[in-house]
């Protein structure tokens, strides 16, 4: 996108606007499409990314959006069709942008990274009888039919007064217009304190997962931003002034690998007082309960606060690498932020992804 600014080149925006039965990503996918063909972002998992690509070459010189539907669900797939493992059906929506004209905020919430502290929600017309073709699209900017905006800004508030994603429609004069509501959530962020080598895997992997990440320790040597290269900031200082560098809400997350007793001990009943819904302590079981008893003189935590601790940090997947011990510990906080109990999936009997789409509703809207 950024590359797409500078050389003021379009580019074909690829949504993935609805879903049924098994696919290997969920409505709100989104890809980009660059002028030489070349995908970047992922909505199949790779298998339908060159027919997309294809179609995209034809949206980028005429400019009319393109809507495509890939349906998996038959029988003999494997041998007639697709040749995809899923069994699902897609909608994508393909429309063509001219990224310079966007605001960098609205540039960063299509590539899915919402640098702010609350959701934010992207409004999709990706389907309308020929006359209205021309409306299909991301509502990205104040220009455009009047009727259609007003009902996006409408769906926009119910979509996160509800915090689901939601598919509405807009009865028009000239027929119905079928939007799609995604919500995008604040980015992840994830403070590590502890600067130590094991500490290097993990901001690796956390930033793999498209994760902020802000590594904090209270050794001057250690904070060097070079041994951090994928962290977002790296920060020299102690216990006592630790919380005013750790961003909190419900998409924070903090690790306490220090590898020091004395300053687990103090930074422990810091960041327990602070709105976060995980805080992972390196070491094993009886240290922190050891640490949890000394600390009870000045403060004990509630019972909502201590099941905010996880001790010992990470899930019980085996390895005693840095590596293995850093997967284990992203697996862990993956699965607190998903809210799902990390469980095999083969021993799950509903559906891998949980549906959060609402079902159609109608609106009708008169024109101006």
């Amino acid at each position: 996108m950024r590359e797409a600014v500078a050389a003021r080149e379009p580019l074909v925006l690829g949504t993935l606007v609805r879903t049924s039965g098994s696919t290997y990503r969920r409505a709100g996918a989104r890809l980009l499409i660059t002028p030489r063909g070349v995908p970047v972002g992922l909505i199949s998992g790779g298998c339908l990314e060159p027919q997309i690509a294809k179609a995209a070459s034809e949206v980028l010189t005429t400019g009319t959006p393109r809507r495509l539907r890939f349906d998996m669900t038959g029988e003999h797939d494997g041998l007639l069709g697709f040749g995809l493992g899923c069994r699902g059906a897609l909608d994508i929506l393909l429309e063509r942008i001219e990224p310079w004209r966007l605001e960098e905020e609205t540039q960063r919430l299509l590539c899915g990274m919402n640098a702010g502290a609350v959701p934010k929600a992207i409004v999709t017309a990706f389907d309308a009888p020929p006359a209205l073709e021309g409306r299909l699209g991301s509502l990205l900017d104040e220009v455009g039919d009047s009727t259609l905006r007003e009902a996006s800004h409408g769906f926009a508030r119910e979509a996160l007064e509800a915090g689901t994603t939601l598919i509405r429609t807009v009865h028009l004069p000239e027929g119905n217009v079928e939007c799609y509501v995604d919500l995008v959530p604040p980015t992840f962020h994830l403070t590590v304190f502890g600067a130590g080598p094991d500490a290097v895997p993990l901001v690796a992997i956390a930033r793999q997962l498209d994760w902020r990440v802000t590594v904090i320790d209270h050794r001057p040597a250690y904070c060097e931003l070079a041994r951090f290269p994928g962290a977002e900031r790296v920060i020299h200082a102690h216990a006592d002034t630790a919380a005013t560098h750790v961003p909190t809400g419900s998409h924070s997350a903090v690790v306490v690998m220090t590898h020091n007793y004395f300053a687990d001990l103090r930074l422990l009943p810091v960041l327990l007082k602070l709105n976060l819904p995980y805080v992972g302590l390196l070491g094993p079981k009886r240290r922190g309960e050891q640490l949890l008893g000394e600390m009870a003189d000045e403060f004990v935590p509630t019972p909502e606060q201590r099941a905010r601790l996880y001790s010992p940090v990470g899930l019980k997947l085996g390895g005693d690498t840095p590596a293995a011990i850093a997967l284990s510990i992203t697996a862990e906080i993956q699965a607190v932020l998903s809210r799902s109990e990390g469980v095999h999936l083969r021993q799950h009997s509903g559906p891998i992804h949980q549906t959060e789409q609402a079902e159609p509703e109608a609106m009708t809207r008169k024109s101006a």
